[in-house]
Order: C-alpha cells, then structure tokens, then sequence
C-alpha cells in the first residue's frame, strides 16, 4: 500500500482528501466490472484513475470495491454504491450515496 499520510483540502471542499493508491473494481449499470486504482480518498468519495476510457457519465449509479478499505471483511467483496460527478480523461470522481 502507497500512502501519503498528509491530508489536504482544497478550495471550498468538505472533506480532508488523503492520497491513497489501492486497487478499485467499479461494477457499472450494465453489470461490466472494471478494475482501476484509487488516487485519493475522503469521507465524501475517491478520484479514481481512469485508465480504461470508461463509458460513464456523471449522475451514473455504480457499485465500487475499494480494496483493503472501509472496514471490509477481506473474505467477501462488498459493493459500495457511489454517484459518478466527474469523467474526465484521466480522472473519474465519485461520491458516496
């Protein structure tokens, strides 16, 4: 695990954002399931890597693994619902719902 122990918050956000780089598997609407890794996280949501050209729009509804986060039990894979709010090229933005 690669972690930078200094949160930071940028202009106008909530939530202190701590860069964190764990591998992510994001299940879309459609049931296609894409692996990717998280950049940071926050009590808010996780920027994600966007190293496929995923085919999601913001307002989009997917359900998000984060691995070795959350209080998961590391026996099961849970699913974390989360709101798309940004597709860029090489970023995707999610919230938690």
């Amino acid at each position: 695990m690669n972690t930078n122990q200094v949160p930071h918050m940028e202009d106008g956000r909530r939530f202190c954002r701590v860069s964190i780089h764990l591998p992510v598997a994001v299940r879309q609407q459609d049931s296609q399931v894409f692996l990717t890794e998280s950049l940071d996280i926050s009590e808010g949501g996780v920027l994600l890597k966007n190293n496929i050209g995923a085919d999601l729009n913001a307002g989009d509804v997917v359900k998000v693994h984060i691995d070795g986060i959350l209080g998961e039990d590391q026996n099961k894979m849970i699913l974390h619902p989360m709101r798309v709010v940004r597709v860029d090229e090489d970023q995707i933005a999610l919230e938690f719902v």
